[in-house]
């Protein structure tokens, strides 16, 4: 007879068990609407079967200045879904408030079973490619989220698995430190392994799901445990901000960051009216030096009236003999400006005077090192200026240099005109004498005519 009793109120705790996993309710599709506390078990009546796929995020924050679009850099984010042994027995408790009758409820998590994907912009990647994908910036950063699908549906749970049962399985995000750093793109704190419990009931339909940054017990026999909840971490994906997090999961580290800063370089000519208005536009020559990002960048450019640069292309930034160089030809006034340069570049700027036979005192301002004056003849180059953000912590009135940053802090290059040799002199004045001897010729012409036809 006692041993019928024990039989009996082990098939009764069970038939809970298998009553409280038909009815989670833990996650919707896109783990955003979240109506329940980890680990509870809420009446089959308010529970409903959840699609066999659930996307997740992965975040990066991106940092400028100005709080501009920048392009991405060239990145490959690499992820796998998984299950092991270590993933199984973990155990679940749930508050007996929860229950009819009141009983605390105890499951033990099992190993993940099938092959579910996991897709970004392709199976099992989110790749990122300047010029196609670009990022939202701000000086204290801005979160950019790509979504992430993992996708059950191939999953027979009754076969494959055993039924009712809280699943666990570990999704990870494979894409190594150094690969990030080459795409100028620094580690985040958030976890690089996430874990998620799917929940089914008896007839292997998903009724729940719940992502997670540690592989822990989940006990929730009070409701509302913050405390079971922060061990457990509980997350919406590869994120990192508190906004992002539930209430339950106070967590203050940040996701993977992307620092960028602009430049913007312009010119002014002081004394010589004559190339001022004649809209000169004068050669520069703009090296771009980075040891670290050897992925493919595309900085954004702007040009102004009276100014001109090839178009940019996608490529590694390169170091020494390889470094990237711009060629822009700016006159008085005219700007060109570069938007979303990888923190850690070093830019070098000069200019030549092309003008013949004139001589400028050429100096520039609001670099980080400026050109020194230098007197620089027809076809010489100026001293050069450099500028080098390599902080992470920009600001606009420090580490910025464009015209709309607080201190207005553009490379300006000036040139004073300080002589104009003889031949400067005829070249200038060479279109003038042209017209005055054309004029001559007319007249004298003209006088001649006259003669004819008044014989």
């Amino acid at each position: 007879m006692k041993k019928t009793i024990k039989k009996l109120g082990v098939l009764i705790i069970s038939a809970v068990m298998l009553l409280g996993l038909g009815g989670t309710i833990m996650a919707d599709e896109s783990m955003t609407g979240e109506s329940g506390v980890i680990g509870e078990f809420t009446p089959p009546a308010g529970a409903e079967e959840k699609s066999s796929k659930v996307v997740i995020y992965k975040e990066l924050t991106a940092y400028n200045p100005e709080d501009c679009t920048v392009n991405a850099p060239t990145i490959t984010f690499n992820y796998t879904v998984s299950s092991s042994n270590a993933l199984a027995g973990k155990n679940i408790y749930d508050a007996k408030s929860h229950h009819d009758p009141l009983v605390n409820v105890h499951v033990l998590t099992k190993q993940g079973v099938g092959s579910p994907t996991i897709t970004g912009t392709g199976e099992g990647v989110i790749a990122l490619v300047p010029g196609t994908n670009t990022l939202k910036a701000s000086v204290n950063g801005t979160a950019n989220r790509y979504p992430l699908t993992v996708d059950f549906s191939g999953i027979d749970f009754l076969t494959d698995g055993s039924g009712a049962g809280v699943y666990r399985y570990q999704i990870d995000e494979t894409t190594t430190e150094a690969v990030k750093n080459a795409a100028g793109i620094k580690e985040g704190e958030v976890a690089n392994t996430l874990y998620m419990d799917v929940y089914v009931d008896g007839d292997g339909k998903i009724y729940g799901y719940v992502l997670f940054t540690n592989n822990v017990d989940i006990d929730a026999r009070e409701d509302d445990d913050a405390a079971a909840a922060a061990a457990a971490g509980k997350t919406e994906g590869f994120v990192g901000t508190v906004a992002d997090q539930t209430a339950y999961y106070s967590d203050t580290s940040v996701a993977d960051k992307y620092y960028t800063f602009n430049l913007e370089v312009t010119k002014t000519v002081v004394g010589d009216n004559y190339t001022k208005n004649n809209h000169h536009q004068f050669p520069f020559e703009i090296t771009l030096d980075n040891t670290t990002v050897t992925a493919n960048v595309l900085p954004i450019m702007t040009v102004s009236a009276n100014a001109t640069q090839a178009a940019l292309s996608a490529g590694a930034i390169g170091t020494g003999a390889s470094a990237t160089t711009w060629t822009p030809t700016i006159a008085d006034s005219a700007k060109v400006t570069y938007v979303g340069i990888p923190t850690g570049t070093t830019v070098t700027i000069k200019e030549q005077n092309d003008v013949t036979g004139v001589t400028y005192t050429s100096v520039s301002t609001n670099a980080d090192t400026n050109a020194d004056s230098k007197d620089i003849y027809t076809g010489e180059w100026s001293n050069t200026a450099t500028v080098n953000c390599n902080a992470t912590a920009l600001t606009k009135a420090a580490e910025n240099h464009t015209s709309t940053a607080s201190t207005a802090k553009q490379v300006i290059f000036t040139n004073t005109l300080q002589q104009i040799s003889p031949t400067g002199i005829i070249v200038r004045s060479a279109p003038y004498i042209l017209l005055l001897g054309a004029a001559i010729v007319l007249f004298v012409l003209s006088r001649r005519w006259a003669k004819k036809e008044r014989a």
